[in-house]
């Protein structure tokens, strides 16, 4: 089977000059064919004979050749060929074995009719089968083409609504801490402050975090041209101590092989450990409160309208600049029994132990797990927290996870989120090996 396709393929890539070379052949064989009759003892040819066979056998005899330059100088792909290969000979062969056939019933009285017609059999049926062949292989490449065309264009059109939502998302994210800014230098030009210079770095840093995730999410989907064997465990280990994880530890499983880019699982695991860490220590009150305005520094959502409302561009005057400083002090300084019962949430939460994090292969193999004994991930979530921008808390870029999605989808990875066997968050990758 495979010396007969190189043979096919060889064939093919020489067929444009081989269907010229059979209509040049046609032309010079009747020609020879009449020279010789003519100067034969005996001669059954005569000029009208020679007229005749011209008349009906040269026209096909060029359209071939026209044939075979055009197929030479035209745009179609060689994949094509194959169709017009099996047309052209299917002709060729199959008309001359009808003339054959012919020949047999009824005799054509002399050699030079015997050749002549066999000459006109093989000329109209390289001539048809040639042209079948290139009409059927053109239009089947037009058609495969425009679905290709169709394919192109929808998938511009997804990427073109892919950034648009990461547009949206990264400016809806960088807005709030812009924001913050905007105010509290409103507030240090009227009464410069520790606390509100603080605050603008901050705000500052949340936006260079935002920016850098932004840049990590727009180069994780780039396509991975090559991959390399990693070990699992040992690779994942090594990523875990690139990661703040104060108490919480790493539970590794059986020693596994998969086939990925190191940089980008670098980033899809450190994104998980991150994610796993960051996320263990909220709390139902917590997460509403982030919910509410609030932000995972200690900054409430009472600070936040204050310092934006005193922005230079939200035309307050004097009078609201005022309160919105005593807005900002107050939610800054933290009195009342409020505050007391933040903080002690607070001591609460940082009394938990930290979180543990296992990862190992799949049972069949084929793919691995990271889980965490966190609080999980509600399953009316999961089908939500891979989608860019998509986050449980107002100070998360939603960024993260996006980003995992985006490295699993280069690779040709699946993903599925469920609940690990302590109740936190399970993410499988399954790999498909290919065929």
């Amino acid at each position: 089977m495979n010396d007969w396709s190189g043979a096919a393929d060889a064939f093919d890539s020489r067929l444009p000059q081989f269907a010229q070379g059979v209509g040049v052949a046609i032309v010079l064989a009747h020609l020879l064919l009449y020279v010789a009759a003519v100067e034969s003892p005996g001669a059954t040819a005569s000029v009208e004979g020679f007229l005749v066979g011209a008349v009906t056998i040269y026209p096909f005899a060029a359209a071939t050749v026209y044939g075979g330059r055009r197929l030479q100088r035209g745009d179609l792909p060689r994949e094509h060929y194959g169709r017009i290969r099996n047309w052209f000979l299917g002709g060729l062969v199959g008309f001359l074995a009808l003339n054959l056939a012919m020949i047999a019933t009824w005799p054509a009285g002399s050699v030079f009719n015997y050749v002549g017609r066999a000459l006109f059999a093989a000329a109209v049926g390289g001539a048809v089968g040639l042209g079948v062949g290139l009409i059927e292989a053109r239009r089947i490449w037009q058609a495969v083409r425009a679905d290709r065309q169709r394919q192109r264009r929808r998938e511009i059109e997804a990427r073109n609504d892919r950034l648009a939502d990461f547009a949206e998302s990264v400016a809806h994210d960088l807005r709030n801490p812009l924001n913050v800014a905007a105010g509290n230098l409103e507030l240090a030009r009227r009464e410069p402050k520790e606390r509100y210079f603080a605050n603008i770095e901050s705000a500052h840093d949340r936006m260079a975090t935002l920016i850098d995730q932004s840049l990590r999410l727009a180069r994780s989907g780039r396509e991975i041209d090559e991959l390399e064997s990693v070990e699992l465990t040992t690779f994942a280990e090594r990523c875990w101590s690139n990661v703040p994880t104060d108490d919480s530890r790493l539970d590794l499983g059986a020693p596994a092989t998969i086939d990925a880019d190191p940089e980008r699982l670098t980033q899809l695991l450190e994104n998980l450990f991150r994610n796993a860490v960051e996320h263990s220590s909220e709390s139902p009150s917590s997460v509403s409160g982030a919910r509410a305005g609030g932000d995972s520094e200690g900054r409430g959502g009472d600070f936040y309208r204050g310092a934006a409302s005193a922005a230079p561009n939200a035309g307050v005057d004097a009078g609201e600049g005022a309160g919105s400083e005593a807005d900002a002090s107050a939610a800054s300084e933290g009195t009342g029994t409020g505050d007391e019962a933040d903080a002690s949430a607070a001591d609460e939460v940082s009394e938990k132990p930290g979180v543990t994090v296992s990862v190992g292969p799949l049972p069949d193999g084929a793919g691995f797990y990271v889980a965490d004994d966190g609080p999980g991930i509600p399953e009316a979530e999961r089908s939500k927290v891979l989608e860019s921008g998509y986050s449980r808390s107002d100070d998360g870029s939603g960024l993260g996870l996006a980003i995992v999605s985006r490295i699993a989808d280069a690779h040709g990875w699946s993903v599925e989120i469920g609940e690990s066997d302590t109740g936190g968050a399970r993410f499988e990758f399954h790999v498909t090996e290919d065929e």
